[in-house]
C-alpha cells in the first residue's frame, strides 16, 4: 500500500539522459548478455539495467515501480545513436503477480529485412517487431552463432554465443512468429536483435527467461 509517484515508460523514454526516473512496467523477457530485462507497459518498451542480487527478487511478469538512471550506451557521433536504457536500476515497489505484459506498442505488418535495414542513426531500441524468421544455429569446434533469416538477410541475434539462446534451438530451421526488438549495445554499423518470445501457432508465448534461469 505504499504511495509512489510515478511515470510511464513512454515518459521513461522522453526522459534526458542521466537524470533519475522512476518508473512503472511489467518485469518482461530478459535481455541478453546483459543484466536485466524489457519493462514493458501499454506506452512502450524500454532495457533495464540492474545488479544480479537485485534482478533475482524479481520473476517475469511482476508488477513493478523501479528508480534508476535514465541512460544511452553509445560512444557518441551522429553515426550511432545506442541503446536505449535505464541503468543502476533498484526496485521500489514490487507488486508481483505474474501479469501479461502489454503488446499495444509493438509493431506489426514489417519483415525481418525491414528491421535489418534500420538505420543505427535512429533510436529504433525501444521498439518491438512483430516478424516472421527462419532460426539459424551455427555451430562449429571453435565458435556458435544463433541467427535470424527471412532468405534474404541474417540478422545477428546480440549474445556471446548461441548457448544463450538455447532455448531457440528447439526451434532451428523453423519459420515461427517472433517478438523482435533491435538492440545495438557497442555502437555497430547494424541493429542486432534480442529475442523476446516466440509466438507458436495455437497463441502461446515462449518467453526469453535467460536471466531469470540464471539466479
Amino acid at each position: 500500500n505504499v504511495s509512489v509517484e510515478y511515470i510511464t515508460v513512454a515518459e521513461a523514454i522522453a526522459t534526458p539522459y542521466d537524470t533519475d526516473v522512476i518508473v512503472k512496467g511489467i518485469v518482461g523477457p530478459s535481455l541478453v548478455n546483459k543484466t536485466g530485462f524489457y519493462l514493458i507497459d501499454e506506452t512502450g518498451v524500454i532495457a533495464i539495467q540492474m545488479e544480479a542480487d537485485v534482478l533475482a527478487t524479481l520473476e517475469l511478469g511482476n508488477e513493478v515501480i523501479l528508480k534508476g538512471t535514465r541512460a544511452t550506451n553509445t560512444k557518441g557521433g551522429a553515426n550511432y545513436f545506442g541503446q536505449t536504457n535505464i541503468k543502476d536500476c533498484t526496485v521500489v515497489v514490487n507488486n508481483y503477480g505474474s501479469h501479461d505484459y502489454s503488446t499495444a506498442t509493438f509493431i506489426k505488418g514489417k519483415t525481418l529485412s525491414e528491421v535489418y535495414n534500420l538505420k543505427v542513426a535512429e533510436d529504433h531500441s525501444t521498439e518491438v517487431y512483430v516478424v516472421k524468421a527462419t532460426v539459424l544455429v551455427e555451430e562449429t569446434q571453435f565458435y556458435s552463432n544463433i541467427k535470424l533469416t527471412d532468405g534474404t538477410v541474417k540478422l545477428t541475434l546480440y549474445s556471446s554465443s548461441a548457448g544463450q539462446y538455447s532455448w531457440l534451438k528447439a526451434y532451428a530451421g523453423k519459420e515461427v512468429t517472433l517478438e523482435l526488438a533491435p538492440c545495438n549495445w557497442n555502437d555497430k554499423t547494424y541493429y542486432a536483435g534480442c529475442v523476446l518470445a516466440v509466438i507458436e501457432e495455437d497463441g502461446t508465448r515462449v518467453y526469453n527467461e535467460l536471466n531469470f534461469n540464471n539466479k
